[in-house]
């Protein structure tokens, strides 16, 4: 029973000396890679002009004051 593990490796991590490549772009979270699909780009710009009137309505009271 005196098996010694020297030189193979466990879950230790990768080598300190070997080179770390990026993980594919498809098995990253989907929160890191949403910037580059245009369903987030098309519901930011809605979220922006939703922002816009609401500000620029006054809280939505489109009727006057009086």
């Amino acid at each position: 029973m005196n098996e010694n593990n020297y030189g193979h490796h466990g879950n230790e991590g990768p080598d300190p000396g070997s080179v770390h490549h990026p993980a594919p772009h498809d098995q990253l979270p989907y929160w890191k890679r949403a910037h580059h699909d245009w369903r987030f780009w098309v519901g930011l710009g809605f979220m922006f002009a939703a922002i816009t009137i609401f500000v620029l309505s006054d809280n939505l009271a489109f009727l006057p004051h009086g």
